[in-house]
């Protein structure tokens, strides 16, 4: 992996971590677990944004330091990491629009069968991929809410 990439990586460690981790830091002190993982999934999205903008930077140097220098091979190579930027970028797109749509069926059929439990994980998931798309501005990378921590213990699930 080139120093491009590795910085590319690192910035978005650097910023998730100040960013995401304080997030989470808060979220594990007040014992609640949506805004821990909202943190955790912002370190993940601003890493994932820095690989990708670490491929792309590295790309776009190969390619121009193969064609000035004559080398097809480094413009091949530049090649590739603009490939795997652009690969990332759709998949993360198709990533979060399937989770979108996951959680508004869960959502939808949490209304249908009176769940709240199921209304409100579902918004809580769609509302961690919100907010951690304000927060980074780049690729969203959001795990779904653990359900075995909710803090909603005392809700009625109206299935008895």
């Amino acid at each position: 992996m080139n120093s491009i990439k590795k910085v590319g990586i690192v910035s978005g460690a650097i910023v998730g971590g100040l960013i995401g981790g304080t997030i989470s830091v808060i979220g594990k002190v007040s014992k609640k677990p949506f805004i821990d993982e909202l943190g955790e999934s912002i370190v993940d999205s601003t890493i994932l944004t820095g690989k990708i903008a670490g491929d792309i930077a590295s790309g776009a140097t190969h390619v121009v330091s193969g064609k000035i220098k004559g080398s097809r091979g480094t413009v091949e190579e530049g090649k590739q990491d603009l490939k795997s930027a652009g690969s990332s970028v759709v998949n993360n797109f198709v990533s979060n629009v399937q989770t979108v749509v996951d959680n508004s069926s869960d959502i939808i059929d949490g209304v249908k069968e009176k769940d709240k439990r199921k209304i409100i994980r579902g918004t809580k998931t769609l509302a961690k991929v919100v907010a951690v798309g304000v927060i980074t501005v780049g690729a969203v990378k959001v795990k779904p809410g653990n359900e075995d921590t909710t803090e909603d213990d005392n809700i009625d699930n109206n299935k008895k």
